[in-house]
């Protein structure tokens, strides 16, 4: 398995990379109006009012669980990748 393609289909799949010749075509699932971005939407929202019930600007146990969250997301993520491209 290409490491540094399945990287690249996840950035596009997440929206942080911006689309380059050559790319594969897929779909940025956190455009506006997607699921993914209204969800992440709420999340952020919801930050900010714990956050302002704590009386914080940020709180680093809301960022750990929402940084811990993603990164699970994407070692699921490319796991089931990999397992599809070898099962093809």
């Amino acid at each position: 398995m290409n490491e540094k393609y399945m990287d690249i289909v996840y950035d596009l799949l997440n929206g942080t990379r911006i689309r380059q010749p050559g790319d594969p075509e897929v779909e940025n699932l956190f455009a506006i109006g997607r699921e993914c971005a209204q969800l992440y939407d709420q999340v952020y929202a919801a930050n900010l009012r714990l956050c302002q019930r704590l009386g914080v600007e940020e709180d680093s146990d809301v960022e750990l669980i929402i940084n811990s969250l993603l990164r699970i997301g994407e070692l699921v993520g490319k796991r089931m990748f990999r397992y599809g491209a070898e099962f093809r």
